[in-house]
């Protein structure tokens, strides 16, 4: 509805009065003081003003030709994304009766006329703080519910592996070699599991770490070893078989974690997508100068024209259904852009030669010895 204000802008206080002239001596007044100023003559203009800009208070005229104050706040308060504006109500000294109903309607405030300017300037700065610090709070709160939703998204591959490779020990009981090598598969991803946790939740849960951010030099072949091998027996679960064309394996400028966060994302739903008994490639190749790609690449039904503007985005599912009956959350492809983006790399969608679907992941060479 609204555009949304930064906590660095001044307040911004919606100034809804018929009269022009109060209007400018409440301007001047709060200019003054700090604040910034969006002027309606009516209660019609004022809910235009609101569809462009949402304020951080409303000083809101009682008697109003038209829609008066009590429609104005009543309006207000039916609509969700402005019922919690603070609204000050302006009253003439006589219609002081008025302020009670006022306050039930759910006006937070009033003044009355003719005002005094310190208590207006502090009446309006006390409801505008408390308003933003609100909005802070449930920016935090939601930080974290985002936070906690992902975390819990991506430790379902490791998870995933563990408790498909563990039901394999008991078919191979008698074979010593398949024994160990499920077992180190196992010990493997529980290990990457608490990596996982102790990185997301101690490094990445306070957004202003991420602005610190310094890329470090990754072995791409290990990190592909790794992470190709952890997926083997659930693609083989599937009987779909992986495919591998590694032409260019030099090392890229890029952060572990996150790297294996975004290829799991990419592999999982390949593997979820694309029918039993298809392919499922993993390839690297050159990009744009100074960049290498990797790209993962299935035989499934691809995205459809409707779902490409919806993908990369929080808690959307789209149009095709798992191939095997798994479950989709809609957050793996938005969790693997999010990280793509914060290592400075790019992430895309192509249709794959011969139907299917094609996920491009771009990061910066890391510079050659000397350079």
């Amino acid at each position: 509805m609204s555009s949304q204000r930064t906590s660095t802008q001044a307040p911004l206080v919606l100034v809804v009065d018929d009269q022009e002239t109060n209007i400018r001596l409440v301007g001047s007044v709060l200019t003054r003081a700090g604040f910034d100023l969006m002027p309606a003559m009516s209660g019609e203009q004022a809910f235009q003003r609101l569809r462009a800009t949402q304020p951080d208070a409303i000083l809101l005229d009682m008697r109003m030709p038209g829609m008066d104050g009590f429609e104005v706040l009543k309006r207000l308060k039916h609509d969700p994304e402005l019922a919690d504006l603070p609204v000050i109500f302006v009253t003439a000294a006589h219609e002081r009766e008025f302020v009670v109903q006022a306050l039930d309607a759910g006006a937070v405030d009033y003044i009355t006329k003719p005002f005094v300017e310190e208590e207006l300037v502090a009446r309006v700065r006390t409801h505008t703080e408390s308003k933003l610090l609100r909005d802070r709070l449930r920016r935090a709160i939601r930080e974290r519910e985002e936070i906690s939703t992902v975390v819990a998204h991506d430790l379902k591959n490791p998870l995933f592996t563990i408790s498909l490779n563990a039901a394999l020990l008991r078919e191979v009981a008698d074979q010593p070699e398949r024994v160990l090598a499920i077992a180190r598969t196992i010990e493997e991803s529980a290990k990457r599991s608490l990596q996982f946790v102790s990185s997301y939740l101690e490094q990445r849960a306070d957004i202003e770490l991420r602005r610190g951010y310094t890329p470090q030099v990754c072995d791409l072949g290990l990190v592909l070893t790794v992470l190709l091998r952890e997926f083997e027996s659930g693609f083989a679960h599937k009987q779909q078989r992986l495919a591998r064309e590694l032409a260019v394996l030099e090392p890229v400028l890029a952060d572990v974690e996150a790297l294996g966060v975004v290829l799991r994302n990419l592999l999982s739903n390949a593997g979820k997508y694309a029918p039993p008994a298809s392919t499922v490639t993993v390839l690297t190749r050159r990009g744009k100068p100074g960049h290498l790609q990797i790209a993962v690449l299935d035989q499934g039904p691809g995205i459809s024209a409707s779902d490409r503007s919806k993908l990369f985005q929080r808690f959307v599912r789209l149009g095709a259904e798992p191939t095997g009956g798994e479950s989709s959350t809609g957050l793996g492809l938005a969790s693997a852009m999010q990280e793509a983006r914060w290592m400075g790399g790019e992430l895309w969608y192509e249709d794959a030669p011969g139907g299917g679907a094609a996920f491009i992941l771009e990061l910066p060479l890391a510079p050659a010895a000397g350079d």
